[in-house]
């Protein structure tokens, strides 16, 4: 998974009607656009970021900005709609304000304590990356405490994940 940077585009309103090609067209020439799902721009660096940024506010033409993880096609979401989205190329996104990632640590607990601790947690498990010996997996951040709390009870620990891996 990837940190990635989303940036809607508004339309611009009163402008001439070659105003919003042009726009189109430097953003072409000075950002790297990695990914679009409609009026959102999605670019993979800080300063792609920042020129884009610059561009939308000098045109008036700056929408919502999100955070957002790019995440591995295998990914395994029931409702992506609730956390994230599709992109018109077929990347999947998630907005990185609405899931933390964890997984369980492979040395804590026996493998009963784990598939035990894993089947109650399960109802609040948003989705799963399958990554080598241990998967890892989507929350919802509200329920940080009560998965740790659920690790706890069955003598199991997690690893919460706060970068690309």
């Amino acid at each position: 998974m990837k940190r990635m940077f989303g940036v809607e585009i508004q339309a611009p309103t009163g402008k001439l009607p070659g105003f919003y090609a042009q726009v189109i067209h430097k953003i072409g020439d000075n950002v790297n656009v990695f990914d679009r799902d409609g009026q959102l721009l999605i670019v993979d660096s800080e300063s792609d970021h920042k020129k884009l940024l610059e561009l939308l506010t000098k045109a008036s033409m700056l929408g919502e900005e999100f955070s957002l993880w790019h995440l591995p096609a295998d990914t395994e979401i029931a409702r992506l709609e609730d956390i994230g989205f599709e992109s018109q190329s077929g990347h999947i996104y998630v907005y990185a304000e609405r899931v933390s990632f964890f997984s369980l640590d492979s040395s804590a607990g026996d493998g009963r304590d784990q598939w035990a601790a894993l089947e109650q947690m399960k109802e609040t498990i948003l989705g799963r990356i399958p990554s080598g010996p241990t998967d890892l997996y989507l929350a919802d951040p509200a329920h940080d405490q009560l998965i740790d709390g659920i690790a706890r009870a069955y003598n199991v620990s997690v690893i919460w994940q706060d970068e690309a891996v």
